[in-house]
């Protein structure tokens, strides 16, 4: 998957991405209305969410104007969407600030700072849930292929006399039970078989030697059904962290963006300042983990390649809360506890969205070589599982042809031609004698078929 078709693919305007940023742009909403004086406490979730709607009827719309016009849209198209629906929101949030509270709405800036996150955030994130649904769907075709070859390859190491063998027991077991309650229905119409009786008789029997002949077609040995088709989240995100420093560097460059000018033009430099050097410091501990682990431990970074990432991202916001609340840069405590929580969401996002953007398109790279691999491999082992499937088909249906068919064949012509003329009593009982023996001699010769020395002595 390239990038002008992950970002001009249907994740750029799909409802996931537009819930992805719903958490983080609420957190950077009441975090730039903290100073604005509203009448009322729930005016800033107002605003947030007035502006994430907007965003969203800006970004749906426009993506299904330009697909009409694109299968695939052009990256700048794509952008300059974005970059409409973020400006909208820095108006909704100006229009909002003016008309409520009263204050200057600074619409302009507030326009340009959402530009300014929305380019610098939105292509990493719809290339990284492009590229993460895209690692689902290869390891689920993965997952079936593995699946379809562990059931191939036996068949294809196995002789004749094993698919013979698996052909005939396959028909034992679905004939059995209903020759079994047909020979019970025909032991119970011994006094009572009419006209109507002896038709329906006819009826089931006909079923049963169309049934003989599907079987014929198609049977074959049962297997269990394969797995999922779509990987599951966990497994898709379980990747070991690679390029931790270059890591490192999106996350401070994504999280710097989403926090440091608002915290500028809200507490001021020194509020600034405090958010440059705890995101700096956060970033490094983000990088430096994986990067120790993959230096002493590179076994336990590929196994517990999630977990690691888990662990990084937690010591790295425990350190920028720890620095925001602590390194004295800026002396005033609260403007350090408004912050915390967005940019500890921030640097989570921007993590695993780092990880995701850097690592996946270079896993599903070779994925797809896996993946054509085995389906290469499986369509071989498929062509003669099929020939040779063919060629027992047809040997048994020789052998069955005489006895097993031709058995219900005469049992078909004697109801056949009983249901035209009368049968009293006696003839009745008779017919039925007659029915039985052959049944049981179908079911006689059921067995023999399936016998070991069955198989073995109809070999070439």
């Amino acid at each position: 998957m390239s990038v002008r078709d992950a970002l001009g693919g249907p994740w750029a305007s799909h409802w996931l991405v537009m819930v992805a940023f719903l958490p983080p742009s609420t957190l950077l909403v009441l975090l730039r209305e903290t100073v604005t004086p509203f009448p009322e406490w729930w005016w800033p979730l107002v605003s947030a969410l007035a502006q994430h709607l907007v965003t969203a009827v800006v970004i749906l719309g426009g993506a299904a104007i330009a697909r009409a016009v694109h299968d695939v849209v052009p990256v700048p198209t794509v952008l300059a969407i974005w970059s409409l629906g973020a400006a909208l929101r820095g108006v909704v949030a100006g229009v909002l600030a003016e008309q409520v509270a009263g204050v200057d709405g600074e619409i302009a800036s507030r326009a340009a700072v959402w530009a300014l996150v929305s380019l610098v955030w939105v292509p990493p994130i719809v290339y990284a849930i492009a590229q993460f649904e895209r690692r689902r769907l290869l390891l689920g075709a993965i997952d079936v292929a593995d699946f379809e070859l562990s059931r191939e390859r036996p068949r294809a190491d196995a002789s004749g006399a094993a698919v013979q063998r698996q052909l005939r027991i396959a028909i034992a077991e679905s004939l059995n039970p209903a020759l079994h309650d047909l020979q019970q229905a025909l032991d119970a119409s011994r006094a009572s078989l009419d006209r109507a009786a002896v038709a329906e008789l006819s009826l089931r029997i006909s079923q049963l030697h169309d049934d003989t002949a599907d079987l014929l077609e198609s049977a074959t040995d049962t297997s269990p059904p394969p797995p999922r088709r779509v990987a599951s989240l966990r497994r898709a995100l379980d990747v070991p962290p690679r390029r931790p420093w270059s890591t490192a560097a999106l996350v401070a460059l994504a999280t710097a963006t989403l926090v440091l000018l608002d915290a500028w033009r809200i507490f001021g430099p020194l509020a600034a300042i405090e958010v440059a050097v705890s995101t700096t410091a956060a970033a490094l501990v983000i990088g430096a983990v994986p990067a120790a682990v993959a230096r002493f431990r590179p076994e336990l970074l590929e196994v517990n390649g999630q977990r690691t990432t888990t662990v990084a991202t937690l010591l790295g916001i425990l350190v920028a809360t720890y620095l925001m609340l602590n390194s004295g840069i800026d002396p005033i405590t609260w403007h350090g506890l408004v912050i915390v929580p967005l940019l500890a969401l921030g640097l989570t996002i921007a993590t695993a969205t780092s990880i995701a953007a850097l690592l996946l398109a270079d896993l599903n790279r070779d994925a797809d070589q896996r993946l054509a691999a085995l389906q290469a491999e499986l369509a071989t082992l498929h062509e003669h599982n099929e020939a040779l499937l063919v060629r027992e088909r047809k040997r048994l249906s020789d052998l069955m042809h005489g006895p097993v068919q031709g058995r219900i064949a005469a049992c078909i012509m004697a109801l056949n031609f009983h249901t035209t003329g009368g049968t009293d009593s006696v003839q009745g009982r008779q017919l039925t004698d007659a029915m039985l023996e052959h049944l049981s001699a179908v079911s006689r010769d059921l067995a023999k078929i399936t016998s070991a020395s069955s198989i073995a002595a109809t070999r070439p």
